[in-house]
């Protein structure tokens, strides 16, 4: 009882967060329908997938204290597993698209590498109809500027 008691304490200060933005109730409804769901990719930056991927949503405390929800596409047989984190930092571009991160900062460097160089990264998690995409983009200082689009679509 106490489980369930937290998840929909944490669902409820979560949804209050991103409910901010307009269309944030709906958004969230629309993830927690698909979790558990079985589905295919039919997009990957990853050509070495296994074709399927299982939505599976984890709440979780952020080490501030706040509630947050990972999402991840597991079972794609990728090198990373592609994930997102809803959080209180979570912004709703518009009814269908929540940018999660603008920081691939992580201890040792970035999405980058070690020497890091990072610039205009940003994450993205799109649930558009029975598909959900989470898509990473920045571009690499050490790699003469080169643009990376790091995205997996997995449809249900």
């Amino acid at each position: 009882m106490k489980n369930t008691f937290g998840k929909i304490l944490a669902s409820a200060v979560l949804l209050s967060s991103i409910s901010a933005s307009a269309g944030g109730n709906d958004f969230l409804k629309r993830l927690k329908a698909l979790d558990g769901r079985e589905g295919k990719i039919v997009a990957s930056y990853d050509e070495s997938n296994t074709g399927k991927c299982r939505l599976e949503l984890q709440n979780y405390e952020s080490i501030d204290g706040s509630q947050a929800i990972a999402v991840y596409l597991q079972d794609t047989g990728m090198y990373f597993t592609p994930s997102a984190s809803l959080d209180k930092e979570t912004k709703l571009k518009d009814a269908n698209t929540a940018v999660v991160s603008t920081s691939s900062k992580r201890p040792g460097g970035d999405a980058c590498g070690d020497f890091g160089g990072a610039i205009g990264y940003k994450k993205v998690l799109v649930l558009d109809g029975n598909q959900v995409t989470i898509r990473e983009t920045f571009r690499c200082l050490m790699d003469g500027f080169e643009k990376y689009d790091l995205a997996t679509t997995c449809e249900f």
